[in-house]
């Protein structure tokens, strides 16, 4: 229960309503950092059912049971890859399940019970690099599905680093790592701010 109040829980669950109840897609077009390509090219999961990739280690075991009801979308990602390649990109079809950084937060915003999706979802890697340049041409490449009532999800943490959140474990709420604070301000300054993408990262590049 005390996971469920968390802040990060409850703005997950509105965001997830909003969605179903508002917004009301017609697919799913999902990136997770957790699946990254080539440093050149990306990939998409064409496959029409999907298993969950339990792609975490030396966790409780029923953390290996969590369950997601979903299913994909063959030829919208069949349009995802012809988009990215008229785009220049090169984009490649894969068959995979969907990996913890979609359903893990995906369960919290469209819980099966109170709150379920019910419509496909399309995973797409990043590319295996951090040039941010390469992975802005990406979101720009797929963004005109919004006007095809396909919802366009980047799932995952701003910061994410397991070993450092241990460290940091019974320190008090209010404790945070310096290089963890100006990485989330510059991508909100990024994300709120209309200014190039190169200048808007320049400081959490070197971070």
């Amino acid at each position: 229960m005390e996971q469920l109040s968390h802040p990060a829980s409850i703005k997950l669950r509105s965001l997830g309503q909003e969605i179903t109840r508002t917004i009301k897609p017609r697919a799913v077009i999902v990136f997770s950092a957790h699946w990254q390509g080539g440093p050149s090219h990306i990939e998409v999961n064409t496959a029409a059912n999907t298993d969950l990739i339990y792609d975490y280690y030396n966790f409780p075991a029923h953390y290996y049971e969590f369950q997601y009801p979903n299913t994909g979308h063959p030829e919208l990602a069949e349009q995802v890859i012809s988009k990215l390649k008229n785009a220049g990109i090169d984009a490649r079809g894969v068959k995979r399940g969907l990996d913890h950084g979609v359903f893990a937060p995906f369960r919290v915003a469209f819980d099966p019970e109170s709150n379920p999706l019910d419509v496909p979802i399309v995973q797409v890697s990043l590319f295996d690099n951090e040039d941010a340049d390469m992975h802005y041409a990406l979101g720009r490449a797929v963004e005109s599905f919004r006007d095809e009532g396909v919802l366009v999800v980047v799932s995952g943490m701003a910061v994410h680093n397991l070993r450092e959140m241990r460290m940091a474990m019974g320190k008090g709420e209010d404790f945070y790592f310096p290089y963890a604070k100006s990485f989330d301000d510059a991508l909100k300054f990024a994300v709120e701010k209309e200014v190039s993408l190169c200048s808007s990262l320049e400081g959490l590049m070197c971070c």
